[in-house]
């Protein structure tokens, strides 16, 4: 008996060494091969490195030389969600400028102002505003006109509105080129698809006039 004893402590300590040199050649395993951290979207596989950010870029043709109405729309009939715009262009004049995003429900996002704050003895004159870096891992698809996601007409409607940024000791405005604007459309999340539409609204000074060239924007499908 108390040999039999002794053969099952054996077997029981020789069967516990073996678990614990099976789970300390997991930890090492996994010390230098780590396991894939999963994506933070439930259900998707996981990701090792990163993915490039994806921006489309788009040529446009937009002049207002008065506070204008602009329509944004998309002809895909599949929803999808517009998660960044940044628009570039040239403001010709002095007087004041600014792009906004109206969603027709009393939402407005400020897209582009020229009024910027003085730095020491600068005052009003021509300057190029680079606007919001892009991300550094970005890469840019270039879309066609036959191809866009996005559309913007003019609507025809002049605006009796004026820019909401005022002027000051401590401001002033900038003429010139401005690129890759986007205030507040660096990161959002609008809705978009056929037959649902939103406002661009341009507002100026009387003497001042802002055409737009580019749009870059991000989104999900």
């Amino acid at each position: 008996m108390e040999e039999q004893k002794k053969s099952r402590m054996l077997m029981i300590e020789a069967m516990l060494a073996i678990i614990v040199l099976i789970f300390l050649s997991a930890l090492a395993l996994d010390k230098f091969f780590p396991t894939p951290t999963t994506s933070a979207i439930s259900g998707a596989p996981g990701i090792v490195g990163f993915v490039p950010v994806e921006i489309k870029s788009q040529p446009i043709d937009l002049t207002a030389k008065q506070t204008t109405r602009f329509v944004m729309f998309s002809e895909k009939q599949e929803q999808f969600s517009l998660t960044s715009l940044r628009l570039s262009g040239e403001v010709i004049g002095n007087g004041r400028a600014e792009i906004v995003l109206d969603n027709g429900l009393g939402q407005e996002l400020l897209i582009y102002s020229n009024v910027k704050q003085k730095e020491g003895n600068q005052i009003t004159g021509m300057a190029v505003d680079e606007g919001q870096p892009l991300p550094a891992d970005v890469k840019v698809d270039n879309v066609a006109a036959e191809q866009a996601w996005i559309k913007i007409t003019d609507s025809g409607a002049a605006l009796d509105e004026m820019p909401s940024q005022e002027l000051g000791e401590d401001k002033t405005t900038i003429a010139g080129n401005f690129q890759n604007e986007c205030l507040k459309t660096c990161y959002m999340n609008m809705k978009m698809k056929q037959d649902l539409y939103y406002t661009l609204k341009v507002r100026v000074d009387a003497g001042t006039e802002v055409k737009i060239t580019e749009l870059k924007y991000t989104l999900e499908v």
